[in-house]
């Protein structure tokens, strides 16, 4: 080959490369993407006051999500795009003045030049706040009634910054007062740079006691039918219940709190189980009490109120009455009158049985006795003895008795077996015996030694 046939080649393969191409040519674009920046034509309205706050809306072209507005160079809050073409914001506060509307987006900007005018209002006026009081504590909501309200006023009542201002038209605006000393206050309302003074317009007042929970009725109830209020036996289970009242705070919300002199508690709230102790000496009076707290930020308040529960022993004292009355009306040594102390007066089965006692003193002379214990004792509120279906009463009692007697009239001897049918009724907080019939056989059958 030639040298000029060698350069030849050469010139041919670089023409072929740069006329065709080659494996190292781009395929792709190699430009970036064009950013297109936003257009600002119009802002309605076009002015407000210096205090800010004033929406507005912004018309043009290729807004985007991301966009900032500035009016007179101060940064706009509340910025939301609603499309490419309209933006809207609030406006910042700015002395008095043209301003221009500034867009910017993603670092390219648009400006409407003096689109904008920052107006000073006349200072706003005060002429009334009702309630003209209230508490101490604060949280008062009052309405300021004047002129030239705008929106981002601040109240401030006895130099004590309201909350929750809403400005409800340029003559009206509503607020929540702050915690103060008691004693007559300034209102003051600002408005930008411009404000008023209400003097003495408010006065802040001590509260009055804020009356605690009252308890208007407490009982202790036996579960059993037509049982008495506040009646207990030995180791029954019976309910407490507090009926409460309270003025600012519903029942739910107040804390309660169970005492007694003996027994347990099971439950919380207005109601609750309490069972009587096992282990005293019947009857009792206990006092079981109750305390109600009404919970309050400082100081709680609680009120209490006790009752006395009587317990008993219910079948042994019914017993123990039985016992006792047939044992004094076979020794003979009381008068009748004492022998039936126990009798209550409301029974008609008390007279029946001072006669009865008074005819066997009279008539007869007891030389032994055998009164055993009851083999049989219930109580039963206001239910019924079988024997003679004794109705209305609380308590029956069988005890077998045995007596020989000489009769004083004839000098004759008789004996009398049998059960003595007695019953008792629950009246004034005690046990009474209430008539007394006994069920037996005598060797002389027409005597009268015992109904």
């Amino acid at each position: 080959m030639t040298l000029r046939g060698a350069w030849a080649g050469i010139l041919l393969a670089g023409l072929t490369l740069t006329a065709c191409g080659g494996p190292d040519t781009p395929t792709g674009p190699t430009d970036p993407p064009v950013v297109v920046a936003p257009t600002v034509l119009s802002i309605t309205p076009t002015s407000g006051p210096t205090s800010g706050g004033t929406p507005v809306t912004i018309s043009g072209a290729n807004f985007a999500t991301g966009a900032t507005v500035t009016i007179g160079g101060v940064a706009a809050t509340s910025v939301s795009v609603a499309s490419g073409t309209s933006i809207q914001a609030t406006t910042g506060a700015r002395a008095a003045g043209t301003a221009d509307v500034t867009v910017t987006v993603d670092g390219r900007s648009s400006t409407l030049a003096s689109a904008f005018t920052y107006v000073a209002l006349p200072p706003p006026t005060i002429s009334g706040i009702s309630p003209s009081s209230g508490s101490t504590a604060g949280g008062t909501t009052v309405t300021l009634t004047g002129t030239n309200f705008a929106s981002g006023a601040t109240v401030t009542i006895g130099g004590v910054a309201a909350t929750g201002v809403t400005v409800i038209s340029p003559t009206s605006l509503r607020a929540v007062t702050g915690a103060r000393a008691a004693g007559a206050a300034d209102v003051v309302v600002a408005v930008g740079t411009q404000s008023a003074t209400l003097a003495r317009g408010y006065t802040y007042l001590v509260p009055a006691p804020n009356p605690p929970p009252v308890i208007t009725s407490f009982v202790v109830q036996s579960t059993r039918s037509n049982a008495p209020s506040n009646f207990a036996d030995l180791g029954e289970d019976v309910t407490a219940t507090a009926t409460v009242q309270d003025a600012e705070t519903p029942v739910s919300r107040l804390t309660f709190e169970w005492s007694a002199e003996g027994g347990t508690f099971t439950g919380t709230g207005a109601s609750v189980r309490w069972r009587a102790p096992t282990a005293i000496t019947a009857p009792a009076q206990l006092k079981v009490t109750v305390k109600v707290t009404e919970p309050l930020d400082g100081a709680s308040q609680s009120v209490s109120s006790t009752v006395t529960v009587r317990v008993h022993d219910s079948i042994k004292e019914i017993s123990d009455l039985s016992v006792l009355f047939l044992t004094e009306f076979s020794e003979q040594k009381l008068s009748p009158e004492n022998i039936i102390r126990n009798f209550y007066a409301g029974c008609p089965g008390r007279n029946e049985e001072l006669q009865d006692v008074r005819n066997n003193q009279t008539n007869y002379t007891i030389t032994s006795y055998k009164i055993s214990q009851p083999t049989s004792a219930t109580v039963n509120f206001g239910g019924t003895c079988p024997y003679q279906n004794k109705t209305g009463v609380d308590g029956c009692v069988q005890t077998p008795s045995e007596w020989k007697a000489i009769d004083k009239r004839t000098g004759l001897s008789e004996t009398s077996i049998g059960t003595d049918q007695t019953t008792a009724v629950y009246r004034e907080s005690r046990w009474w015996l209430c008539d007394s019939n006994f069920n037996g056989t005598t060797t002389r059958p027409f005597s009268t030694f015992i109904r």
